[in-house]
């Protein structure tokens, strides 16, 4: 009798159930910058979206992707990089428009297999983009009125 009390009264529900989605559906206009970093962005906004819902989310993107150099050995070989991502956000929602900036970092050090580098700049990009997009999505479930009285609300 305890175990099956114990048992309905637990309510488990996954972290991504659908009751974690937003309550409006977001449709991405336009992308411009990097590919892949767009791709990724659309991907995790798309999964946050809610497709039957009647409150619409237009959204264009510009990104800006960037590895820089941090540092290099007595050599002069390069042995640490930065990630930057820059994302613009153009978000129009019940006929009004709001632009605002998201940046991310990440930094990492260069690997001798140029592969193996390669794959793991683009697990970067995916973790960025996944990063960018909770922010967005954090950013679009503050009510409109906040944010237009509040200017503390930095993210």
């Amino acid at each position: 009798i305890l175990t099956l009390i114990f048992f309905t009264s637990c309510e488990y529900k996954p972290i991504y159930s659908s009751s974690n989605k937003s309550d409006y559906k977001i449709i991405v206009t336009e992308q411009s910058g990097d590919k892949k970093l767009n791709k990724f962005l659309v991907e995790n906004l798309s999964r946050n979206s809610q497709k039957d819902s009647n409150k619409i989310v237009n959204i264009k993107i510009n990104t800006t992707y960037s590895k820089i150099i941090l540092a290099k050995d007595s050599a002069g070989n390069v042995t640490n990089y930065q990630a930057n991502a820059l994302i613009t956000f153009l978000v129009e929602r019940n006929q009004t428009s709001e632009n605002f900036d998201i940046n991310e970092k990440f930094n990492f050090q260069k690997m001798s297999d140029k592969y193996e580098e390669k794959s793991y700049e683009e697990n970067i990009k995916k973790n960025l983009a996944k990063s960018i997009s909770q922010k967005l999505i954090l950013r679009l479930s503050i009510p409109q009125w906040l944010l237009n009285h509040t200017k503390l609300i930095k993210l």
